[in-house]
């Protein structure tokens, strides 16, 4: 199939020839912090949903479509209440089906483990926040999202984040051009490089 043929050039378009995307910028784990407390109150659901999912996204390096949604209702991708198979305050595992590679595993296969105790962010704690503040029983978990809006039961639209990212790095002195969801995985894997993490470590995690 020659699969790789494709794939070298593509790289060489990038290298001689293709116009360059739009840059994207990483949002740093600081910022990221700084903002939230700024705008987010982690005892309003709405808004323990929203930090939950910001954490999450840049802690474990989440594409977009992986804790957010375009059209506003659960896909194969959605992660669910259900999909947390362990949260304590020093780690938490989520079994998810990646958006881009690995679609070999077929469905929720994949396990995204996040330890606890950041300094600046700390996705653990904030989804025990987040089952605190907006809970479900047992027998709705199977039908929530777990980044969800309470008010409708449906996930996290990529529109609502995307705006929400933009506005919480103006709130911080940023200007919001070149902020997106992906911004979060950018900042992730940035944040990683910064305290020492070798390139195989971020590509592994990065899935």
């Amino acid at each position: 199939k020659l699969e790789r043929l494709p794939q070298m050039l593509k790289g060489l378009k990038r290298v001689i020839g293709e116009v360059p995307k739009e840059l994207r910028r990483a949002v740093a784990p600081q910022a990221l912090r700084a903002a939230m407390d700024l705008v987010l109150d982690p005892m309003v659901p709405a808004h323990a949903n929203m930090r939950a999912a910001l954490a999450t996204a840049l802690q474990g390096l989440l594409r977009s479509a992986e804790y957010t949604n375009k059209r506003g209702r659960a896909d194969k991708y959605t992660l669910m209440r259900t999909d947390v198979h362990e949260l304590s305050p020093e780690r938490m595992i989520l079994m998810m089906h990646p958006c881009k590679n690995m679609h070999h595993l077929g469905g929720k296969t994949c396990p995204l483990v996040v330890g606890g105790g950041g300094e600046h962010v700390d996705a653990v704690a904030e989804m025990l926040n987040l089952f605190a503040v907006d809970p479900v029983s047992a027998e709705a978990a199977a039908t929530t999202p777990l980044f969800r809006d309470p008010s409708t039961n449906t996930p996290l639209r990529y529109d609502t984040i995307n705006a929400l990212i933009k506005d919480l790095m103006q709130r911080v002195g940023e200007s919001a051009e070149g902020f997106s969801t992906h911004s979060l995985r950018i900042g992730g894997a940035t944040a990683l490089f910064a305290r020492g993490a070798t390139e195989t470590i971020i590509r592994t995690m990065g899935r």
